[in-house]
């Protein structure tokens, strides 16, 4: 009972950030500082001069991570929120670096040693005979250097910017969870922690072997709709999370088609679901690419929470295959990972006690 004040004060002290530096290059007159949290106590913006100099100085409620800006839209870096005078200057290999200051000196130690071994895989020669083993050797030494650090930054807002941006992503949802737990509880009350335990709780949701989550949306020409109008019927559904503006999702499409063609007469739907805003734009677009299949887009008819955020869908694209009794059976599939993965459950014994389903193009333009 003693100790909850104390803790309750450390994460609620507010933080002076002090930065300065010069910037080279730039047109620009103003630059600003824009915090992850989206806590800023006071106007997070400084006038840069004649001679690209700028000095920096606002309050944060928390620990974060920010981001400085200029007024032409430039993000210049990231850095994290200390009580310390920080200084901006030009990084060795292109950009900026913050330093200064305990956190982020120790923080740009930790991603210089990240960084050297990113490169040094980068230049394995594949044509080698030792390419693989070479390739398993850094990946063992980068994810052990960013295990270590983040056990030893448990208390502090390195170990959540290592293990929110980087760690977490190789992570299953149960190995998420443990790593959460041994932060300490100032660093799990933080606003970017405390929404990542929700995307916990979804993840857990959307796992390999649980039932599809529903969701009501709507069709690219305006009809609600919901998911179990479609999943869940007798037939294979790739809910597939996409945007006209994604280029990586553009490069799908040519293998969707393909599985499309392929396995609509044997039961299969792709149920397109697009984060695009512009819809006139999405329906020009899906016309135009003749996409046959369920468009749907990322819109709740009834103001209920969007399928995007259903599902913790964080990055596109992102798909989800759900089998004809509603349960999801692989995700993330790209390629041609999705046409073997359909292969094997429509063309091997798995499809056989399911019966086959003529395609519907009711809500597809």
């Amino acid at each position: 009972m003693l100790c909850l004040p104390l803790m309750m004060a450390a994460c609620t002290r507010q933080i002076n950030v002090d930065v300065e530096g010069r910037l080279t290059g730039t047109t620009a007159s103003m630059i600003y500082m824009v915090a992850e949290d989206g806590t800023v106590d006071t106007l997070a913006s400084a006038p840069i001069a004649d001679d690209n100099t700028f000095h920096l100085r606002c309050r944060v409620k928390r620990p974060t991570t920010a981001f400085l800006c200029d007024d032409n839209g430039r993000a210049i870096t990231m850095f994290l929120t200390e009580d310390a005078p920080l200084h901006l200057r030009p990084a060795d290999k292109g950009g900026y670096v913050v330093e200064g200051g305990p956190m982020n000196d120790k923080y740009n130690v930790t991603m210089r040693q990240l960084s050297d071994l990113a490169e040094q895989i980068t230049n394995i020669d594949p044509k080698s005979e030792t390419a693989e083993e070479e390739y398993e050797s850094l990946m063992f030494k980068y994810r052990d250097a960013l295990a270590t650090t983040i056990t030893y930054n448990l208390d502090n807002i390195i170990g959540v910017e290592l293990f929110l941006h980087q760690e977490s992503h190789a992570m299953t949802a149960e190995d998420m969870r443990v790593r959460f737990a041994q932060f300490s509880p100032q660093m799990q009350a933080l606003p970017p922690m405390r929404q990542f335990e929700q995307y916990i709780d979804i993840l857990e949701r959307c796992q390999v072997g649980k039932p599809f989550v529903d969701a009501s949306l709507m069709t690219i020409t305006g009809e609600p709709v919901k998911l179990s109008d479609i999943c869940g019927k007798g037939r294979w559904v790739l809910i597939d999370f996409w945007a006209t503006w994604c280029a990586p999702c553009l490069q799908e499409l040519p293998q969707l088609k393909q599985a499309y063609e392929r396995y609509a007469l044997m039961g299969f739907e792709i149920c397109a679901i697009s984060l695009d805003p512009d819809i006139e734009r999405l329906r020009a677009f899906v016309a135009g690419e003749e996409l046959l299949w369920t468009n749907l887009v990322n819109e709740s008819p009834d103001g209920a929470v969007l399928p995007s955020e259903l599902y913790g869908v964080i990055s596109i694209p992102s798909n989800f295959l759900i089998s004809p009794d509603g349960k999801i059976v692989a995700r993330d599939l790209n390629g041609e990972n999705l046409l073997h993965e359909l292969q094997h459950y429509l063309e091997g014994d798995d499809f056989c006690t399911f019966p086959q389903l003529h395609h519907n193009h009711e809500v597809s333009e």
